[in-house]
């Protein structure tokens, strides 16, 4: 341990290699500096999958005032999200107008 600062205040600072205070993640051996030892974190790196979900797309579109002060409402009292609310509702609407389904790439099969 080092002491920083001078009186009854002075921290205790953890060493690092040749008695000197720690400063930074290089100081510690192992951890960005011994090739030998590798930092805790470096195994988890490699399993972590990309979250895999259905193919989307950005729809970008203006809507009426009233019709976007509904959606607020309804996102903020029922903990919906925008996204889901609009995906929802348009696939109601493509199915009542009998509008053929995709395959989760998006493309429609012929009729």
């Amino acid at each position: 341990m080092v002491q920083t600062g001078k009186g009854k205040g002075a921290r205790q600072r953890p060493t690092g290699v040749g008695g000197r205070a720690v400063r930074s993640r290089n100081d510690v051996p192992g951890v960005g500096g011994d090739p030998v030892v590798t930092p805790p974190t470096a195994g988890l790196t490699s399993k972590l999958e990309p979250r895999r979900g259905p193919v989307k797309v950005q729809l970008n579109t203006w809507v009426l005032a009233s019709t976007e002060a509904r959606l607020k409402w309804l996102v903020k009292d029922r903990q919906f999200t925008v996204t889901s609310v609009v995906d929802v509702a348009l696939q109601e609407l493509l199915d009542r107008y009998d509008v053929p389904p995709a395959d989760p790439d998006g493309r429609i099969g012929e009729r």
